[in-house]
């Protein structure tokens, strides 16, 4: 069953939203948006810091994306997880993946309450190692 909810939230034609992306090479914001780039992913990133990351025009908020993400990745802290969740909410955005160190009970709980689809507990750079 893990592997067949994996499948469903990794397609090379998917839109990711890469949300807490950041320019500081040393964060998982960083490393993930590049690292799935660099795997021939759609990425794009989400943060209202930044013009661009990583050579990538960046998006303040999910609603000013260009096109609806398929699947939204969580790399923020407590204070804004449950805000994202909201927003998902409010567009209608269903396949959440809560990035390990932004996995907050609180958030997720909201997130299952409201029927999405989850992916906790995995890392998405380690889950598209082998689709390259």
């Amino acid at each position: 069953m893990e592997e067949a909810q994996i499948k469903d939230f990794i397609n090379k034609d998917f839109i990711y939203a890469i949300v807490g992306a950041t320019a500081n090479k040393k964060k998982y914001g960083y490393r993930v948006l590049v690292d799935l780039k660099n795997k021939g992913f759609k990425v794009v990133p989400v943060n209202p810091k930044y013009e661009e990351v990583a050579g990538l025009l960046c998006v303040p908020d999910l609603i000013s994306m260009e096109e609806r993400p398929d699947v939204v990745v969580l790399i923020v802290g407590r204070e804004n997880a449950q805000k994202i969740v909201k927003e998902c909410l409010d567009l209608k955005l269903n396949r959440l993946w809560f990035q390990p160190g932004s996995e907050f009970r609180d958030a997720i709980n909201m997130a299952q309450s409201a029927g999405f689809k989850i992916m906790e507990g995995k890392c998405i750079m380690v889950e598209t190692e082998n689709l390259i």
